[in-house]
Order: structure tokens, then C-alpha cells, then sequence
């Protein structure tokens, strides 16, 4: 796929190289979202318009439930917490 100037690259996890989330107009009326971790790279999906307000007011719906629980940092159950720095290099340019 092309590189769009109306694209948002988001870096994921703690380390460098944890994945990126990528969001790009794909034509006038659809969305494409690419997910990659650790060099694996799902198929792009297409998101309508209706699919990426919905993908919007979830994530409206959610974040503020992490806020408010303060669970941004805590580890899962059973899951030891993150004991080492911060090694992210850089973050992905918009």
C-alpha cells in the first residue's frame, strides 16, 4: 500500500521494535488499519466510516475505565511487572 500523507503511525509496547499501529485514509470513504508486532504483520483490515466511529467511541468508552482504575501500568495476574527502563529509540513519526 502507498504511503499516504493523511496517515497516523502509532509505536506500541515498551521496547523499540514491540510493533506499530498504522491508520491511513485508503480511498475517499475507507480506512485501512495495519497491526504489526515483533515483525508479524496482520492483513490490513478496511474500516467503513461507520466502523471507524464505532472503533472511536469504544476507545472513548475504554480509556477513561484505564484512567479511572489506574491499571496504565499495573501487570496482568500471574504476569511479572516491567523491571527494566524505558528502551523505546524513537516513536513512529505521524
Amino acid at each position: 500500500m502507498a504511503v499516504s500523507e493523511h496517515e497516523v503511525r502509532i509505536a506500541t509496547g515498551r521496547r523499540a521494535d514491540d510493533g506499530r499501529v498504522r491508520l491511513a485514509l485508503f480511498t475517499d470513504h475507507l480506512l485501512a488499519l495495519s497491526i504489526e508486532g515483533h515483525g508479524e504483520r496482520i492483513p490490513t483490515l478496511l474500516l467503513t466510516l461507520a466502523q471507524a466511529k464505532r472503533l472511536r467511541e469504544a476507545l472513548s468508552e475504554l480509556i477513561p475505565l484505564v484512567e479511572e482504575t489506574g491499571t496504565q501500568e499495573q501487570p496482568m495476574p500471574g504476569v511479572e511487572a516491567w523491571q527494566g527502563a524505558e528502551r523505546r529509540l524513537r516513536e513512529v513519526e505521524k
